[in-house]
C-alpha cells in the first residue's frame, strides 16, 4: 500500500533470528519502503495483512513443512494487492512457493543485490 510519502511498507514473516534481522535491515535502508513490520506466526501476520496492507510480504521457509502453499495462498486472499516473495531453503521449496503463486520464490543466501533487484521490480510503481 502506499503512503503519503508514496513509499510502500513491508511485512516480514519469519522467527526472530539473523535472516529476520537482516532482511529488516535490507528493507528499512530502502528508501521506498518506508514501514517495516515484522512477525514470526501466520495467525498474526493475517491480521497485519488485513489492518495494514503491505504492498510486499516476505515469508521465510521456517513456516514449518507443508505451509507454504497455504500460507501465501492467504495472505493472497486477504490482500491480493500484496506481492509475496518466499524465501527457501533449497529447490524443492522453491518449486513450492512457486506453484502457491509467490511473485518470487528465492533460495537464501543469494546476494542481497539480488533481492533488492527482486523487490523493486514488485514494488508499486516499478
Amino acid at each position: 500500500m502506499e503512503t503519503t510519502t508514496g513509499c510502500a511498507s513491508a511485512l516480514i514473516i519469519a522467527k526472530p533470528g539473523p535472516l529476520r534481522d537482516g532482511v529488516q535491515a535490507l528493507m528499512t535502508a530502502m528508501p521506498q519502503i518506508a514501514t517495516v513490520y515484522e512477525t514470526s506466526d501466520l495467525s498474526s501476520a493475517l491480521v497485519m495483512v488485513f489492518d495494514r496492507r503491505p504492498a510486499l510480504v516476505v515469508l521465510d521457509s521456517g513456516l514449518g513443512k507443508g505451509e507454504i502453499r497455504p500460507a501465501v495462498r492467504r495472505v493472497k486472499a486477504r490482500w491480493p494487492q500484496a506481492r509475496c516473495v518466499f524465501l527457501a531453503d533449497d529447490v524443492e521449496q522453491q518449486q513450492e512457493g512457486q506453484s502457491a503463486d509467490a511473485d518470487a520464490a528465492l533460495i537464501k543466501g543469494l546476494p542481497a543485490t539480488r533481492l533488492i533487484t527482486v523487490v523493486l521490480g514488485l514494488l508499486p510503481g516499478s
